[in-house]
């Protein structure tokens, strides 16, 4: 039987006994790339997870001639592993980016719910001393029918254009990887960054963060924003030039929704902190119980592995240079 290194307990019982069927299993907890260096030559699976510092070096992988399959028990694999050098040794790559997809499209509903009928607003005043200001803001908006943009069409951007289709049928999307073609039989449209600024009431960020993605929106996309308009970022901050957002946004009637920031922690003396038409929560939108399903989906797309079919996560170098960290 092949063996397996997981460098994390797989915590999921029913998933370990799967993956058990086609790899023997060996747990050690390495923190260094080093470390896994020195164990990893005898076995041809290994299960990654999430670390700050690079665990799948291209030395490990280098020292690793059995090596045919990398498992991360995140969404990605950028920021611990080097995907595209693995990918170039014919070793696969799954991750568990499916597990992700319901939680993020429902916590993206909330944030534009809440934003739309000022929930959070209310909520805060009442817990802040004011007794009753139930007549403070303005009429409120209901998402029904309203013209909403997903920016960025992976897993993520999918999973939130599905879920709204309930609420509005006005769907568009911005993406470089969708043609016209397939964009229309989803049933949506496909603007470029600038149309979907210009014409929608909701845009919401959803793409991967690269180098070539930095700053993707600026202050030339704010100003196109309609007033009353409302961005919503469960991506990642560096997408956005914060600065440009938030000076925007302080002279203009348009609403901000945000789960991530160029800097995180998000400044104490932050402007984004006081203003109210600006919601911001601290990078949580993938942290619904239903996560931990990812045990059973890396369990599956190893079982589909081992098989000899294509995992369903298995990335190509065309999607992980598109991907962004976990």
């Amino acid at each position: 039987m092949k063996k397996l290194l997981a460098l994390t307990k797989i915590e999921d019982a029913a998933a370990a006994s799967s993956i058990a069927r086609y790899y023997a299993i060996t747990t050690v907890a390495c923190t260094t790339a080093a470390e896994v260096a020195a164990l990893i030559g005898p076995y041809s699976a290994v299960i990654v997870p999430y670390t700050a510092q690079m665990l799948i070096s291209e030395a490990v992988i280098d020292a690793a001639p059995q090596l045919e399959l990398i498992a991360s028990t995140y969404g990605g694999a950028r920021q611990n592993i080097a995907d595209l050098y693995a990918l170039s040794k014919g070793i696969a790559i799954i991750h568990t980016g499916a597990s992700r997809e319901r939680p993020m499209a429902e916590y993206t509903l909330g944030l534009i719910l809440s934003s739309l009928l000022r929930i959070h607003n209310y909520h805060h005043d009442m817990c802040s001393g004011e007794e009753w200001p139930r007549f403070k803001y303005p009429r409120t908006r209901i998402l029904h029918r309203r013209k909403v943009a997903v920016i960025g069409y992976g897993r993520i951007g999918k999973a939130i254009a599905e879920l709204l289709r309930c609420f509005t049928p006005d769907l568009a999307v911005v993406s470089k990887h969708l043609s016209a073609e397939a964009a229309d039989q989803a049933g949506l449209r496909l603007l470029t960054l600038d149309e979907a600024c210009r014409q929608s009431e909701i845009l919401v960020l959803a793409g991967g963060n690269t180098a070539e993605t930095f700053h993707l929106l600026g202050r030339r996309q704010f100003e196109l924003m309609p007033d009353n308009a409302l961005f919503v970022n469960i991506a990642r901050g560096a997408m956005v030039d914060q600065q440009a957002m938030l000076e925007v946004a302080a002279a203009r009637k348009i609403f901000l929704a945000l789960d991530v920031f160029e800097t995180e922690p998000l400044e104490a003396d932050s402007p984004l902190r006081s203003m109210p038409n600006v919601l911001i929560t601290p990078h949580r939108a993938n942290n619904a119980i239903e996560f931990e399903e990812r045990w059973q989906c890396l369990a599956l797309d190893i079982e589909r592995f081992a098989s000899g079919q294509l995992p369903d996560s298995a990335l190509t170098p065309e999607r992980a240079r598109v991907m962004s960290e976990s």
